[in-house]
């Protein structure tokens, strides 16, 4: 009983009852997570992974996140728009941007989805971007590192925040490109509809191949610098450094001015006077001694000032001498820095590679992978969910009101003498009694007496105990081996005992639990078993009849007909009993009374089409327990066997329902008064 889990699970529910309407489908099977768009583009069928109850934290968070990402994209992007898109250079561009703006819009329309969009881009950060950026600075590909920074620099430049903070631990990477494409940055955070992504990201790519400095003008600025003693690499940077995304695109540009263009990485048109703003700062360090000389490539332009270099080594580490003191993830860094990237096309080349899939399918297969792993270390694997039904018994054409007749003569009269007995228990224990002797409370004339002796307990309290206040859930077994006379037995004990409480104002409900049809596609189902490695516990579906429900009055005909149609029914087959009991003691958890007591009948262990019985042998035991810690009275009522007794703390058999007042009624009183 993972509430966690739980609530992701209802929370895909009302996902899927508002998706309805756009005639798209959200389950939950097996292990994998994905988006089946249709033939224009727009998504049919998003797929979540059944989570396991060992799932992690982590892995709940980014499933959230994950699914209003692909609602976002449901509600908010135009496929018409993203259909026309051909070229997957410019697809990969305009997708990062349509993703931050649709996930904007998400989260002002939404409560709670900008939490869960945050921990998604927190996962995709962890466990995407960052192992991409070490293992193209570990194999010495500055052009593969600035690629993997693509998506991060994009959405930070339109305002999230979660990547702003990821971009400034990697200026070194980012700055070169930054600088061409900054101007852009306004216009990318206030992007108002898919059309306007498309045109920002042809800007864009024509930015940074058309742009001079940094990393599409290297060869350039290098010649050009040579001429003051310097040579062009990814860290130049001066206050340009500084002019992250999270600054406001007119000042970095101010900055910029005033600076004299520094750091050799400006944008579209800006190389000459870049170049001789780079003299000029060589210049500046030589006479101020700040400068180290030719340690690294571009360090004369690591400072403009004495202020600005002690500003930036206490931001960014030193980068000069940083070396073996620095954090890893600085180290990479730095080390991704004094690469040089090659020709804005090798650099393109990259960026496409990088791009091709998306966030979307990169988010995906770490949920994937993630809950695959998951699911091998679960004892209790189900496939899914997504055809468990619960609603009210359907009462068939070969319903005969004799059905009922033949119940009412079997259980009606004993009722009375059960109610009767019940009310007098009940009754004996509601009494209103009073406590003296008390330090507050009403003031007791009799014990007055006590205050010349200087005790100050003269008071009495009144104390009423309200043993109505409680709700009780039966529980049918109708699976197939409750055939014959298991099962009248079991409908008649519930149809008298649901009367009895029904009649002294105790809040009840009745409901089976067997299983039903299973459309599942079993072509995938083995695909996911082989992923994993291991069969599923459990592939088919649930259903629970509900036989009366908690405001059900059993003096309903329509009620009435539902026990004497059970024991006719067609529905019996195989029995989960450790997912259906949780069902309905989650059912019994959400009623206001005080007290909640849940009784059991079954004949026997679980039962269904499984590789592993134990397991659902001990799911049971476990459930058992758990609802128990949870504050719910639970006994097992074993319909002429002693299976229960193996599954339930608190257990008693019955065989005949003429044993119902001695024994099941001594049972429930026991339980409704403690």
């Amino acid at each position: 009983m993972n509430d966690r889990i739980h609530i992701l699970r209802e929370a895909v529910v009302k996902v899927t009852q508002m998706l309805s309407g756009k005639g798209i489908q959200v389950t939950q099977r097996g292990v994998s997570a994905y988006v089946q768009p249709g033939p224009d583009g727009e998504p049919v069928l998003v797929n979540l992974p059944y989570m396991p109850d060992n799932a992690t934290d982590e892995l709940i968070h980014a499933i959230q996140g994950f699914l209003d990402h692909e609602v976002a994209h449901i509600l908010f992007s135009d496929f018409k728009a993203l259909k026309k898109v051909k070229s997957e250079r410019l697809h990969g561009i305009m997708n990062i941007i349509e993703d931050a703006r649709i996930e904007k819009l998400m989260a002002q329309k939404f409560q709670g989805s900008a939490s869960n969009l945050s921990n998604t881009a927190h996962f995709f950060l962890a466990k995407y971007i960052t192992p991409r950026i070490q293992e193209c600075a570990k194999k010495g590909d500055a052009n593969g590192v600035v690629a993997a920074m693509m998506a991060p620099l994009i959405r930070s430049m339109a305002g999230q925040q979660i990547f702003r903070e990821f971009v400034d631990k990697h200026k070194h990477t980012v700055d070169p490109i930054y600088s061409k494409v900054a101007h852009l940055a306004p216009q990318i955070e206030n992007c108002a509809s898919t059309e306007e992504a498309l045109r920002l990201a042809e800007q864009f790519i024509k930015a940074i191949s058309d742009g001079k400095g940094g990393a599409g003008g290297e060869s350039e600025e290098e010649a050009k610098s040579s001429k003051s003693g310097k040579k062009g690499s990814i860290e130049k940077s001066g206050k340009s450094k500084k002019s992250r995304p999270s600054a406001p695109p007119g000042e970095e540009g101010e900055d910029e001015d005033d600076a004299g263009g520094e750091g050799g990485t400006g944008g579209v048109g800006e190389g000459e006077s870049k170049s001789k703003g780079g003299e000029g700062e060589a210049s500046e360090d030589e006479s101020d001694g700040e400068g180290e000389g030719s340690a690294s490539s571009g360090e004369g332009d690591e400072s403009e000032d004495e202020s600005d270099a002690e500003g930036e080594g206490e931001e960014e580490g030193e980068d000069d001498g940083e070396g073996e003191g620095a954090e890893e993830g600085e180290d990479e860094e730095s080390s991704g820095g004094e690469m040089e990237t090659g020709s804005a096309s090798a650099l393109m080349d990259a960026i496409d590679k990088e791009t091709k899939n998306g966030f979307d399918d990169a988010v995906s297969t770490l949920i994937s992978n993630a809950a695959t792993d998951a699911a091998r270390g679960s004892d209790y694997l189900i496939y899914t969910k997504d055809f468990d039904l619960v609603e009210p018994l359907h009462v068939g054409r070969g319903y005969d009101s004799t059905m009922l007749a033949r119940l009412q003569d079997k259980v009606d009269h004993m009722v009375s003498p059960l109610q009767k007995d019940l009310e007098r228990a009940i009754a004996a224990r509601s009494l209103a009694t009073w406590e003296n002797g008390r330090r507050s409370g009403r003031l007791h004339a009799a014990n007055l007496s006590r205050l010349a002796v200087g005790d100050g307990r003269v008071f009495r309290r009144k104390t009423e105990t309200t043993s109505k206040d409680v709700a009780v859930e039966l529980v049918v077994d109708a699976s197939g081996s409750m055939s014959g006379g298991k099962v009248h037995t079991a409908a008649q004990a519930a149809y008298a005992l649901a009367s009895v409480l029904d009649r002294i104002g105790i809040k009840n409900e009745v409901i089976c639990f067997t299983t039903g049809e299973c459309p599942i596609d079993h072509r995938k189902l083995e695909e996911e078993k082989a992923k994993i490695g291991k069969e599923f516990t459990r592939v088919e579906s649930l259903y629970m009849p509900i036989i009366k429900g908690f405001n059900e009055r059993m003096t309903s005909t329509e009620t009435k007909s539902r026990f004497a149609w059970l024991p006719n029914s067609n529905i019996l087959r195989n029995n989960v009993d450790g997912e259906c009991v949780e069902i309905a003691a989650r059912r019994l958890l959400s009623r206001r009374e005080t007290g909640k007591v849940m009784m059991v009948l079954s004949d026997g262990a679980p039962s269904c089409y499984t590789s592993s019985p134990r397991a659902l042998q001990k799911h049971l035991k476990d459930t058992v327990r758990k609802v128990e810690g949870s504050g719910v009275k639970v006994v097992g009522i074993g319909i002429m066997s002693t299976e229960v007794e193996r599954f339930y703390t608190r257990s008693m058999v019955l065989n005949d329902v003429a044993e119902l007042p001695q024994r099941v009624m001594k049972e429930l009183r026991h339980l409704l008064l403690g």
